[in-house]
């Protein structure tokens, strides 16, 4: 009787242990079919569900950008129109005079309105290119009203986009706070003329 040596006994029950298991294939199957379940159990994770209740993610994106961009104008516009107000203020205080400073006022004012209904043109533009808005009139008027947070009348964005209007009237917000800090320079630098005028007369 041939009885098998100890050490082929353990390789035959290894061999047969690995061949009754799972194998790596199917290890890594099962891995990657765990991997891919992982966004559906996040998004049902409570917070995360409300989250996306009150702010879809398309709110989100498109308002997002879109606010990037406004921000990204609009701090363009005030470096030009900031670099004006300084090289005409210099040239004003050679000779300064109470006319020209309030017509420089006047003039970064309108430089300053004109910035903001340009962004205003933008977020109509997008609203009107992404079909959120059927035309041009409409779009306008609800880019104005939201943009300056007076409101948005009686259109409403389709269903699943209502969010957008909070984040036009963010942009706004940021804006115009941001244009405020230049009208402030501005008036320092007109009251800086007048007074340089009025010393000259006395």
């Amino acid at each position: 009787m041939n009885v098998p040596a100890p050490h082929l006994l353990v390789v035959a029950a290894a061999d047969s242990t690995h061949k009754s298991g799972p194998g790596i294939p199917d290890a890594v199957e099962s891995g990657v079919a765990n991997i891919e379940a992982l966004p559906h159990d996040i998004a049902q994770i409570p917070v995360l569900q409300h989250l996306s209740d009150v702010i879809p993610a398309a709110d989100l994106i498109f308002g997002g950008a879109m606010l990037l961009v406004i921000v990204i104008f609009h701090a363009t516009g005030v470096r030009i129109v900031t670099n004006h107000v300084v090289r005409r203020s210099l040239v004003i205080l050679v000779r300064p005079t109470a006319w020209r400073a309030d017509l420089l006022m006047s003039g970064t004012v309108f430089m300053l309105l004109a910035l903001h209904l340009l962004e205003i043109v933008i977020w109509a533009a997008a609203l009107v290119y992404s079909g959120l808005v059927p035309d041009w009139r409409t779009s306008g008027f609800f880019a104005g009203n939201t943009y300056t947070t007076v409101g948005y009348g009686a259109f409403v964005l389709p269903t699943g986009w209502h969010m957008l209007a909070p984040i036009i009237a963010i942009s706004g917000l940021f804006t115009f706070g941001w244009s405020g800090s230049v009208l402030v320079d501005l008036v320092g630098r007109c009251q800086k003329i007048k007074d340089a005028a009025a010393s000259r007369k006395s």
